[in-house]
């Protein structure tokens, strides 16, 4: 069974001689991927391509995570504080890769809702979707198509205390915002689909670990509605939508699914989100994937990689509608040897 057959598979509920495992987007860091492919790690003209066929080879794993592709960013000055280089997205904002942190945002696409209203985002057209096409086509992993909608990448764009600050204080305008933005990830999405993905993964983080950023009548209200017309168009291309978003969902979880929503992927233990209950509630509607602790990839032993990874496929394989992976990606800080233990006990555990 190839690893495109045993995802499938386990969307349509149907129980897998070992159960699916992947990650999504990029899926490992490269400083993850240099630590387990050693010597075997590439430095050629098509090193990127090679490298993360090689890992998921290794590994053993089913997915693979691509994006239609835009133009690359343009470097537009020198940090004055950290004295690194400043880049320009294509979306407009402006960001930073500050030394041993993340990636800050320096200038936001608006200052005011009144630029807001004003903004255009991108013309993607002449998007490239080739990568997508070649996983599709040279590969047998399922390919997860991996791109945004409006509330993650909205506060991305705008900095989060004034995306929230204006959620209150312009409401119509920031309503439209998620609009244009939306509408422009359902392009993606749409290119995607035309060039073989087997699935959309939306990445749309819309909660910390205690509950969703802001009041769910909000999302419900102002956000759901064109969240769901984005999904029930990609759904009429015939492919099922991931959604991933960090922290505790459980309040808005039945509104993913009036969305369309088939899959909800990060699942992170941190914020009380155990597959195996969520599948005891939701299974008949939702399929998961992820609920691996990131922290006890870094932190952790081997054992006790083994061991939470062989309770929770006990737990949580039958019937299918489970995809093994971490509650995000594998981040640079995770320890190689525990992401190996973690696939080799999915290997393993055979049913």
């Amino acid at each position: 069974m190839t690893g495109r057959e045993r995802v499938l598979s386990a969307l349509k509920r149907i129980e897998t001689s070992r159960v699916p495992i992947g990650e999504i987007g990029g899926g490992y860091t490269d400083v993850i991927i240099q630590a387990v492919l050693g010597d075997k790690y590439d430095l050629g003209p098509d090193a990127s391509f090679l490298n993360h066929q090689r890992i998921r080879e290794i590994l053993g794993a089913d997915i693979v995570g691509a994006r239609v592709t835009g133009p690359p960013v343009e470097m537009v000055g020198i940090h004055e504080d950290w004295g690194t280089e400043t880049f320009r997205d294509y979306w407009g904002a402006t960001h930073t890769q500050p030394p041993d942190a993340t990636v800050q945002l320096v200038e936001p696409i608006a200052h005011s809702p009144e630029e807001l209203e004003s903004w255009r985002p991108p013309d993607v057209r002449d998007f490239d979707s080739s990568l997508v096409n070649r996983w599709k086509n040279t590969t047998d992993f399922f390919v997860l198509a991996t791109l945004n909608a409006g509330f993650d990448l909205g506060y991305e764009l705008l900095g989060f205390e004034r995306f929230m600050m204006w959620t209150i204080q312009a409401r119509h305008i920031m309503k439209q915002y998620y609009e244009k933005l939306i509408e422009t990830n359902l392009t993606l999405a749409l290119m995607s689909a035309e060039a073989g993905a087997d699935a959309i993964l939306i990445a749309d983080d819309l909660a910390f670990n205690t509950g969703t950023f802001v009041d769910p009548d909000y999302l419900r209200s102002d956000y759901f509605p064109i969240l769901k017309n984005m999904v029930a168009e990609i759904k009429r291309q015939g492919l099922p939508v991931f959604f991933h978003s960090d922290g505790d969902l459980k309040h808005v979880i039945p509104d993913l699914i009036d969305c369309g929503i088939d899959v909800l992927q990060s699942c992170d233990p941190n914020a009380n989100m155990d597959i195996p209950t969520l599948k005891g509630e939701y299974g008949r509607d939702l399929a998961f994937m992820g609920n691996i602790d990131v922290d006890l990839l870094a932190n952790g032993n081997v054992d006790e990689v083994k061991n939470t990874t062989r309770n929770l496929i006990h737990d949580a394989r039958s019937g299918g509608g489970f995809i093994l992976g971490t509650s995000n990606v594998v981040a640079s800080y995770c320890q190689p040897e525990n992401l190996k233990a973690m696939y080799a006990v999915a290997h393993k555990e055979l049913k």
